[in-house]
């Protein structure tokens, strides 16, 4: 009988996923873009560790692009570690609606995903059954020696009735 190959695909995909979302998380720690069509009706950028959606007029359409990393020494000296995290790291309060933007933290999408790729991870692990070699997996049933033929390694001897 076949397992499903369902749960691994699941668990790679998401595993792939949440190192793109930190990949994305320290791209927005870093800098700051922005992306706006050419209507100019709504733009979506990434911003202090948080994805940001604008539904207003914007005046420049195309790519934005500034660097915040030059200036964290500033705003670290100037702010608690807390509100420093909070604010320039994207560790705050979850979904925040300013005047027609949606500022959705990275952080959030990575336990979105990575919480259940973790649960399909650990559901799947798979423990030596009894009789077999913790190492290599060799069937040791009739093995009298303590130690598997297959890789070398100590195994408990089983115990005989007396």
């Amino acid at each position: 009988m076949t397992r499903s190959a369902w749960p691994k695909r699941l668990k790679v995909i998401g595993l792939v996923l949440c190192l793109m979302m930190l990949a994305l998380w320290v791209f927005s720690v870093m800098f700051g873009s922005f992306y706006a069509p050419a209507s100019g009706q709504w733009s979506v950028g990434t911003l202090f560790g948080r994805i940001v959606l604008d539904a207003g007029p914007i005046q420049n359409p195309g790519w934005r692009y500034t660097p915040f990393y030059p200036q964290w020494k500033v705003y670290a000296a100037k702010m608690p570690w807390t509100e420093f995290a909070q604010r320039m790291l994207g560790f705050g309060w979850p979904v925040k609606m300013i005047t027609g933007q949606i500022l959705i933290p990275v952080w959030l999408l990575v336990v979105a995903v990575g919480f259940p790729t973790a649960i399909l991870c650990w559901r799947d692990r798979r423990r030596p059954k009894a009789g077999f070699c913790k190492v290599c997996k060799y069937d040791l049933t009739g093995n009298v020696s303590g130690t598997c033929p297959e890789c070398g390694t100590e195994c408990a001897k089983p115990s005989h009735a007396q």
